[in-house]
């Protein structure tokens, strides 16, 4: 078994960023809070921390912001570990302290997704509801 893994198959990763451009059209979706607060040039793009995973089969990108992308990779890979995906096209290897995080940080990455809720309300209020009304259904079962 490797140090890292992807539904239980190893894999070989390259440590680096991904650079995302705000979705207009879907306005929840995760990333464009990254654009929002600033992690970019222009508030419509931004520079995520990222994890390139070379499967057998594939390539692909995950956010590695607070330690999540190789936390869910030395966990095996599986669906009970969060991840984001990312395009792949936009993959840039980089080193750089604050980037290439090897550890997860829980409360960071709690706090971080709290202010990202924060701000999806706040700023989709309508977009918002419909969200949290889905999470309900989906949560019953």
């Amino acid at each position: 078994m490797g140090k890292y893994q992807w539904q239980g198959v190893d894999v070989k990763i390259t440590i680096g960023l991904c650079k995302v451009i705000r979705n207009e059209e879907k306005p929840l979706y995760w990333y464009n809070y990254e654009c929002a607060i600033g992690n970019g040039y222009d508030y419509k793009s931004a520079l995520v921390p990222a994890v390139k995973i070379d499967t057998p089969n594939e390539s692909f990108c995950i956010a590695n912001h607070f330690g999540i992308g190789i936390h869910k990779l030395i966990n095996g890979g599986w669906p009970n570990y969060s991840h984001f995906s990312l395009p792949v096209e936009f993959f840039e290897k980089y080193w750089k302290d604050g980037f290439h995080i090897i550890e997860f940080d829980s409360e960071g990455y709690a706090k971080h997704e709290g202010e990202r809720r924060r701000w999806q309300k706040e700023s989709f209020p309508e977009e918002y509801k419909k969200l949290e009304e889905l999470r309900k259904v989906a949560t019953k079962f």
